[in-house]
């Protein structure tokens, strides 16, 4: 159990940064596919441009945070938080598409559970975090 409570929080913080940076570099190197899984068809290829923005912008900058919580310290709580808050917000947007507008596939609904389990688990690496610096 020791070790759960201590290694956690930064095995949670690498894989989520390895993840987003990974991610992140699928979208820079071949977008269309990856745009095409997530069934995204645009009227304007302008469009692309701003999906970019967002997949990559966002999901870099999240996975170099996560990352850099590794290297400095006192960014650990602060990224946990901001993944416990955006995974949360995620789900709930989505949960709006599947359960209110009952727009849905099966991509949607795995994405929605893993958005769902990662809030649970930055939830747990929170409370293993506190309980290091408890001791």
């Amino acid at each position: 159990m020791r070790a759960i409570i201590n290694y956690f929080p930064a095995f949670y913080l690498l894989f989520n940064g390895l993840l987003y940076c990974l991610l992140a570099a699928f979208f820079v190197v071949d977008p269309l596919p990856w745009f095409e899984r997530l069934n995204i068809v645009l009227a304007d290829e302008v469009g692309y441009t701003e999906l970019r923005a967002m997949y990559i912008g966002l999901m870099a900058t999240l996975g170099l945070y996560f990352l850099a919580a590794l290297v400095f310290p006192r960014l650990c709580l602060p990224a946990l938080c901001l993944a416990l808050l955006s995974y949360a917000l995620l789900a709930c947007a989505r949960s709006l598409g599947i359960f209110v507008d009952g727009l849905s596939n099966d991509l949607i609904v795995q994405l929605w559970w893993i958005e769902i389990g990662s809030c649970a688990l930055a939830g747990l690496a929170i409370v293993c975090l506190h309980f290091q610096k408890s001791r």
